[in-house]
């Protein structure tokens, strides 16, 4: 993450996820970072809000081992080593909190009553000594009272450094140069949870540093889409009937007639065959019906389809984000806030 010039150096990430900073511990230990390089702290709302099996929160400011160590570990579902081995931790200004490794000692020094953004003590002043600028040390600062979790590795700026930013950057965290990629939240303004409803509310500051938390509400849009809903079927039937067409058909007829006439010569140009037997073929034409059948069109059925419009309501339920701002009974900063309704 973040690569001071001087030596030793500490490289820090922040995130928006305890679990990914338990995660990233874990990591940073697989590969080989000791318990006297890493440091770990995060906000602890379980201690402040009581454990979720119902047994009574402890916070203490000792470090030692089996200060808080189980409590924070069941509560967290711890990963990494030194996260195992956390402390809990009431961090005047700040409330509840874990902190292991490196970071351990500096925030039990603000529990025990140093300023844990003054430059010389606490947090701040902790990750000086490391090597972190002041500047930056004071992002983290208001980063771990907006209710982060720090991750630090304490190495020099070589190829480790570049290894343990990698393994933040993996799990998800960001530093003070990445910070314009990171969301932005509203400071703490107090340890209560009364105090800090406007605290988990998130926007976006602009380059000159404003933040700007937008009220946001869902909207009703509604489009139109051709579905099928039915259909109307047209059935086809063949039915059989017996006709008749009354037809005149002709034929011939052979009427075979013997007479006796008066005896007559034989002429003599059919004098010749006779007496010689044979047969005589009339042919005997008539007329044969055939039927033909034509299809005609007698009717038809017609189909059109008519749209009709319906008018319908169309309900359903929608979301809207509201802005809550508190009135702040303690002056704030010498002055106090004013807020403009527009």
């Amino acid at each position: 993450m973040g690569m001071p010039t001087t030596q030793p150096t500490t490289v820090v990430g922040v995130f928006h996820d305890r679990r990914r900073a338990e995660e990233a511990v874990a990591a940073l230990e697989r590969a080989g970072f000791t318990a006297d390089q890493l440091g770990f702290a995060t906000r602890d709302d379980t201690f402040r809000h009581g454990r979720s099996d119902g047994a009574e929160a402890h916070v203490t400011t000792d470090t030692g081992p089996g200060s808080g160590a189980a409590s924070g570990a069941a509560a967290g579902g711890v990963l990494g080593g030194i996260v195992g081995a956390a402390a809990a931790l009431a961090v005047p200004g700040v409330g509840p909190a874990l902190a292991a490794g490196i970071l351990g000692p500096v925030l039990a020094s603000a529990a025990a009553g140093a300023g844990i953004g003054d430059a010389g003590g606490g947090l701040v002043g902790g990750l000086v000594t490391t090597g972190v600028t002041e500047e930056d040390a004071r992002y983290y600062d208001s980063e771990f009272r907006s209710g982060r979790s720090l991750v630090t590795v304490r190495v020099g700026s070589g190829s480790r450094a570049e290894e343990a930013r990698r393994i933040l950057r993996e799990h998800g965290a960001y530093d003070a140069e990445s910070r314009a990629d990171a969301t932005v939240a509203m400071p703490a303004l107090d340890a209560s949870p009364a105090r800090n409803r406007a605290a988990d509310t998130r926007g976006a500051a602009d380059a000159t540093g404003v933040l700007h938390v937008p009220e946001i509400e869902e909207r009703l849009s509604v489009e139109k889409r051709s579905v099928p809903q039915g259909d109307v079927r047209i059935h086809k039937r063949v039915e059989t009937e017996q006709q008749s067409i009354p037809v005149e058909v002709e034929h011939e007829e052979i009427r075979v007639e013997q007479r006796t006439v008066e005896p007559r010569p034989l002429a003599e140009n059919v004098s010749i065959g006779a007496f010689e037997e044979g047969t005589i073929r009339i042919p005997i034409r008539g007329e044969e019906v055939v039927v033909h059948k034509e299809a005609v069109v007698t009717g038809e059925v017609v189909v059109n389809k008519d749209r009709t419009v319906e008018r319908r309501e169309i309900a359903d339920t929608v979301r809207r984000q509201l802005v809550e701002i508190d009135e702040i009974d303690e002056p704030v900063a010498r002055g106090a806030a004013e807020v403009d309704r527009r």
